[in-house]
């Protein structure tokens, strides 16, 4: 008789560092985990909290580690929904996602950045910099709102707006009443910070983005909190090695298509 893979159980904010050793080495997106496990953000599942040998994390995107031939493996790889990102730990994972969703799972590759030797008189010029008419600001209450205009990816992973303003941080340029490019925390926790980049395609190229991450990079170390980068492509690998992240670490990601 058929029977349907083991059930993954969500985990309650104190469980969830029982699964920190299953993703650890994990190749990117660290900010995520990190608030994740210590409970801040997203959602955790595993097929036993005690001995878990798989787990889930959904933070926008879906985390997998684990052991591939668990029981529980086919339940964690059907989890993902339409549209998804997945990220698995190793590659031994690819065949069972491959068998689960077949021609709909397209691979890409992204890459993950570590913290360099940061050179604050650096930062600072680029903060220095920005053209007349331009000015960085951390946005509060009064400026969430338009900030999340910007674009959604900048606030989404906040249950509201007002959480966000709460738990959350942000720096936005904003030019003639608007904000055109932003960077925001995609993920937090008393640990680190995933960044989010945002520039409106009228003002790319003028150093913007750059003098956002420069003020999040400056916000982190005035903070004890990690900065944490992670390149979706050749763009923003540029810009995280000019801010001076280093040990660029390519790995594989993978889509969902309709």
């Amino acid at each position: 008789m058929l029977r349907w893979p083991v059930m993954l159980a969500e985990l309650s904010r104190a469980e969830r560092a029982l699964v920190r050793p299953l993703f650890a080495g994990f190749p990117g997106l660290h900010g995520c985990i990190d608030a994740a496990l210590d409970g801040e953000m997203g959602a955790v599942w595993a097929d036993d909290p005690l001995r878990p040998a798989v787990a889930l994390i959904h933070l926008d995107f879906f985390l997998i580690a684990g052991d591939p031939a668990a029981p529980a493996a086919e339940r964690a790889a059907r989890r993902p929904s339409e549209r998804a990102s997945i990220v698995a730990h190793g590659g031994d994972w690819e065949p069972l996602l491959r068998r689960v969703w077949g021609e709909r799972l397209n691979s890409r590759t992204r890459v993950a950045y570590r913290p360099g030797a940061w050179d604050r008189a650096r930062l600072r010029g680029f903060m220095d910099a920005l053209p007349a008419g331009f000015t960085l600001k951390r946005i509060e209450g009064k400026d969430a709102a338009r900030f999340a205009e910007l674009a959604a990816s900048l606030v989404y992973n906040f249950a509201s707006l007002e959480e966000f303003v709460a738990r959350g941080v942000g720096f936005g340029i904003e030019h003639e009443g608007r904000f055109v490019s932003g960077c925001s925390s995609f993920a937090i926790s008393p640990h680190s910070i995933e960044f989010e980049i945002q520039t409106h395609p009228d003002f790319r190229r003028r150093g913007l983005a750059c003098a956002t991450a420069a003020a999040m990079i400056e916000h982190c170390l005035e903070r004890g909190l990690t900065p944490e980068w992670d390149a979706h492509n050749e763009i923003s690998a540029a810009l995280a090695e000019k801010l001076g992240f280093v040990e660029p670490a390519p790995y594989t990601a993978y889509e969902l298509r309709p």
